[in-house]
């Protein structure tokens, strides 16, 4: 502990200093308050700007080490020495005084690592401090199993968003990427003791299997505002009890026309699940839910938790809109869950609610209600205490404490993906990749080949590009994390020839495209793999009227710097879609021509024949690094886009294009 703090704590003669001794000289022993007076500057340091070592004073009195300290100078006063000696069982409070400059060790005593020399600067100390890796009580605890709570609360006050879909593995009746369901949460956590959170979630698709009384498939529209607050009751080390009260307002439509974009009431002469009015049927419900997690500590990697819980929702819909239909009702559940944690960065779990009644929580095709077990089994990666990542499998569809109860309406054993990405501002950030100029500009990424490297932490970066064919996209990121950067992409795909129905489903001509998503670097090169891993993922669809069908796109990118001018990467990609899963692998390299300009070369082998029998493509594109914040890039491709699943589709025809990125 005294070798950390001499080599780690410093002071500036710009302020005062930090040492501190015993008692002022003449004082009683019985003193009892502690009377703070801070060093004055001490003499001989003429430059502020220079940091200096903190010297260390040994004091380790006999019997009470806690009071050992390098900022303490030992007692002068006789008695006091023989108490600390153990001749005396009586041990006064002490009254501490600052250390008189005379006895302040000069620093250039101390010993000197010639190897690690000492930081001069205060940015040298943050640059020293931003290279230790991340310890275990750096990551943040699951509060979650899922969507089942536990008694689990963070020992700090954190502030942690999160975003979550779930979608079916086919489109069903609904096509396109199928039922999803969208959540946006903030969990803030208030006291060791209370957390609260608010939430959003939204789906708006047809049913999953349309029911077979209806003359067509209801459009539908669930959304739901809320808050929670979570506390915790009792509780230990092994054990925790917590209570956890939920209030949202649960928005229900059903007949509301296409895709259920507007549902606020009217006749629309479509059916809902409701009623045989032909009319919108549209409330705003006011719901609830408490549940009393339990969590057990059973070993160091092994949690278990028993939740106990009651849903209040309504029991029936539509009574002033053409008729009272069935709905949920109140419903008591009991759960169970488990998280296993075999390191740090690596979660397990798995979880089950299951229904007790009164009320249902699920319907079928026919439209009758009955109880279904919720089940749910993923794994939560973090990347780095900041960020985290997650994917399960799961048949639950609601994303609050007040509907985790409901399974996929119309569906109830149809199994679901859900993918869930956590950010929490306050954790500690990953070490400083301290990439090279070289490294930098591969963090740039590709074309349609992506790079591994994100952009360092705080990053801002602006892209827009175009073609000879009408493509035009936009692009915009910030990195949030060493680790980790958010993007934004959209705009039109034009000039796709073959079309086919999967061209025009996705990439309709004319028609504007918006994803969001993230990429993530996820490992660095060490000495025995000296390779850099990341993935992508993102969201989205298009916005055509006929259309506005969405999918699931994601990447794995892995590059190798093999010599300082050549650098390799692979990139297996697929896109998950109601019409099919197009996938295939990237191949680019970066070869660095000189100074400011990179050759870049790659090739999309896509191993589907969804986008037409042209599916496989490449690029040619000649990179120019006009400064260290911007790049323009003219290229030459046959891909029918640059912007995710155009990168596995293919052109008759070769497009000649080019995009301009800004860093700053």
């Amino acid at each position: 502990m005294a070798g950390l703090l001499v080599s780690q704590a410093w002071t500036t003669p710009a302020l005062a200093s930090p040492h501190w001794t015993d008692q002022p000289k003449g004082k009683a022993l019985a003193t009892t308050s502690l009377n703070w007076r801070a060093l004055p500057p001490l003499p001989g340091f003429a430059k502020p700007a220079r940091w200096q070592p903190v010297a260390f004073v040994a004091f380790k009195p006999a019997g009470d080490q806690g009071l050992a300290s390098p900022f303490w100078s030992q007692p002068r006063n006789a008695q006091l020495n023989g108490q600390l000696n153990g001749q005396s069982a009586a041990k006064p409070a002490l009254a501490w005084r600052p250390l008189a400059a005379a006895d302040v060790v000069d620093p250039s005593g101390l010993p000197v690592n010639p190897k690690k020399p000492a930081p001069l600067s205060l940015a040298a100390v943050q640059h020293n401090l931003a290279q230790l890796p991340n310890q275990s009580h750096d990551f943040v605890a699951l509060i979650r199993l899922g969507q089942l709570p536990t008694a689990t609360l963070w020992n700090d006050a954190s502030f942690q968003i999160s975003t979550q879909q779930v979608s079916p593995t086919s489109g069903g009746a609904a096509k396109g990427s199928g039922n999803q369901n969208y959540a946006l949460r903030g969990d803030l956590q208030l006291t060791d003791k209370l957390l609260f959170s608010a939430y959003y979630t939204y789906a708006d698709d047809p049913l999953f299997n349309a029911p077979a009384s209806k003359p067509s498939n209801p459009g539908n529209r669930w959304s739901v505002y809320g808050g929670a607050l979570k506390g915790r009751l009792l509780g230990g080390k092994a054990w925790q009890w917590a209570a956890e009260g939920a209030l949202e307002l649960f928005s229900v439509g059903s007949g509301c026309g296409g895709q259920g974009a507007s549902c606020t009431g009217g006749n629309t002469g479509e059916p809902n699940i409701f009623n045989d009015s032909g009319q919108q049927v549209f409330t705003r419900n006011v719901v609830g839910s408490l549940s009393l997690p339990l969590s057990w500590q059973a070993t160091k990697k092994l949690q278990l938790s028993f939740v106990p819980a009651v849903t209040w929702l309504p029991a029936s819909q539509g009574a002033s809109q053409g008729g009272a239909g069935e709905f949920f009702g109140t419903n008591i559940s009991l759960g169970v869950g488990a998280n296993y944690r075999p390191s740090a960065q690596v979660q397990l779990f798995g979880s089950a609610m299951v229904p007790l009644g009164p009320g249902n929580n699920s319907f079928d095709s026919n439209l009758v209600y009955s109880r279904t077990p919720i089940l749910s089994l993923g794994a939560n990666l973090a990347v780095n205490p900041r960020i985290g990542l997650e994917a399960s499998i799961t048949n639950g569809f609601g994303l609050s404490p007040s509907t985790a109860i409901l399974a996929l309406p119309s569906a109830p054993w149809q199994p679901m993906l859900s993918g869930r990405f956590t950010w929490t501002p306050s954790a500690p950030d990953s070490k400083s990749p301290n990439y090279t100029a070289r490294q930098a500009s591969l963090a740039l990424g590709g074309l349609s080949v992506n790079t591994a490297l994100t952009p360092a932490s705080g990053t801002k970066q602006l892209a827009v590009n175009a073609d000879s064919r009408g493509n035009i996209f936009g692009f915009a990121g910030v990195s949030v994390s060493n680790d980790f950067q958010f993007q934004v992409a959209g705009g039109q795909f034009n000039g796709i020839s073959p079309q086919n129905n999967f061209v025009s489903t996705y990439e309709g001509a004319g028609n504007y495209n918006i994803r969001f998503g993230g990429k993530a670097m996820v490992m660095r090169p060490t000495k025995h793999l000296p390779i850099w891993s990341g993935g992508r993922i993102s969201v989205g669809r298009n916005f055509q009227p006929s259309s506005y069908q969405g999918y699931l796109f994601f990447e794995s990118m892995n590059t190798w710097e093999a010599t300082p001018w050549l650098a390799l990467t692979i990139n297996p990609k697929f896109a998950n879609s109601g019409l099919g899963t197009p996938w295939g692998v990237g191949f680019g390299a970066n070869i660095q021509l000189g100074p400011s300009f990179q050759l870049i070369p790659e090739i999309n082998a896509v191993a589907t024949d969804l986008g037409g029998t042209n599916g496989t493509n490449g690029s040619l594109n000649l990179r120019w690094l006009a400064n260290p914040k911007t790049t323009v890039d003219l290229y030459v491709t046959n891909a029918a886009g640059l912007l995710d699943m155009g990168q596995l589709l293919g052109n008759n025809q070769v497009r000649v294009g080019t995009k301009l990125m800004l860093s700053f």
